[in-house]
């Protein structure tokens, strides 16, 4: 009796000493010292936003953000020259067209006498840009619209003598718009040929347009113009 009265007593002892003591708090770290543990621990990559950008990385992406702008420089080059050389050629076309007569007749002087009409164009380019210069630009209002005229149909007139050519090596007659687009089209090209198309070929023939121009305009006996037919 007296055993089973003590076990009692220690089962009594011992419920009261569990239900007495409390349950201990969770411990709580500092969260700035918790997430260095987490960035130090060792298996953990860095990610893109945490990895600084290193110096050779940034001059990657520089050297190819200005390949990618001269490639672009390039394009709007060329296709500004294509577009200068098309605006040009139909504006000489549509020179010829309202001025057939005066047109001919320069490609008639740029074949008979080149070297008379590129010293008259020389002359005349050299004397209307020292006027100007003179007057401190009040006669180039004047001279513009004559030089003008005098390139425009000029130039029409060359091109329309290097097409004339051109077809006549191809054994076909052809017609004044052929002549006039195929002499303009290699004229052009060639013109734009570093150094000897900038220095040689387009002033040469520029001021041979502009002196067959002026050459027939004030002139003598003025070249008749030559019949065409169709090919």
């Amino acid at each position: 009796m007296r055993r089973i009265l003590a076990a009692l007593v220690i089962v009594a002892a011992a419920g009261s000493w569990a239900l007495g003591e409390k349950p201990a708090a969770p411990e709580t770290g500092d969260p700035a010292k918790e997430t260095e543990t987490l960035d130090s621990a060792p298996g953990k990559r860095p990610t893109a936003v945490d990895q600084p950008i290193e110096n050779h990385e940034w001059r990657g992406v520089l050297h190819s953000a200005g390949q990618v702008r001269e490639a672009a420089v390039t394009v709007m080059i060329v296709l500004t020259t294509f577009c200068t050389i098309l605006s040009l050629g139909a504006l000489l076309i549509f020179t010829a067209g309202i001025a057939p007569n005066a047109t001919a007749r320069a490609s008639m002087a740029t074949r008979d006498h080149p070297l008379r009409s590129f010293f008259v164009g020389a002359a005349a380019l050299l004397v209307g840009a020292f006027a100007t210069a003179v007057t401190k630009g009040i006669l180039g209002f004047v001279l513009l619209p004559i030089f003008t005229a005098a390139v425009l149909i000029g130039l029409a007139g060359v091109s329309e003598q290097i097409g004339r050519n051109l077809w006549h090596l191809s054994g076909k007659e052809g017609n004044r718009v052929g002549h006039l687009a195929a002499g303009w089209a290699v004229f052009s090209l060639v013109s734009i040929f570093p150094f000897v198309g900038w220095f040689g070929f387009f002033p040469y023939y520029a001021a041979v347009g502009v002196g067959s121009f002026f050459s027939t305009l004030f002139g003598g006996k003025r070249p008749a113009p030559v019949e065409y037919r169709g090919a």
